[in-house]
């Protein structure tokens, strides 16, 4: 992964000029391209899958039904709670960035 860096050296992130006023705008999501991506898109994407998968874990201590509960009964609703916001923050921005990547993605 350093090497790769080392050997393409991609950028943070980019601009792109604004169509109404024509001065530059800066870009956290490379548009167009599904095989290159901003260091900061990367970050981003990462950051948001970790996000859905600790929702995951937190859905998963919640809804554990065995006699040795990780989890308290009154934490189980907060459980409940941060572990679908999280799943769905994390499901809904990934979708968002496909669209910006893929114009038309997931529309009829």
């Amino acid at each position: 992964n350093l090497s790769f860096d080392q050997m393409n050296f991609p950028s943070k992130g980019g601009s792109s000029p604004s169509r109404k006023t024509g001065s530059v705008k800066p870009v956290a999501i490379l548009p167009n391209k599904i095989n290159g991506q901003y260091i900061i898109e990367g970050l981003a994407a990462g950051f948001l899958f970790s996000l859905g998968g600790a929702g995951f874990i937190m859905l998963d201590m919640a809804l554990e039904r065995s006699g040795k509960s990780t989890a308290q009964t009154s934490n189980r609703s907060l459980l409940l709670l941060f572990g679908v916001i999280g799943v769905m923050v994390s499901l809904h921005v990934i979708q968002l960035f496909m669209r910006v990547k893929i114009p038309g993605y997931l529309r009829d």
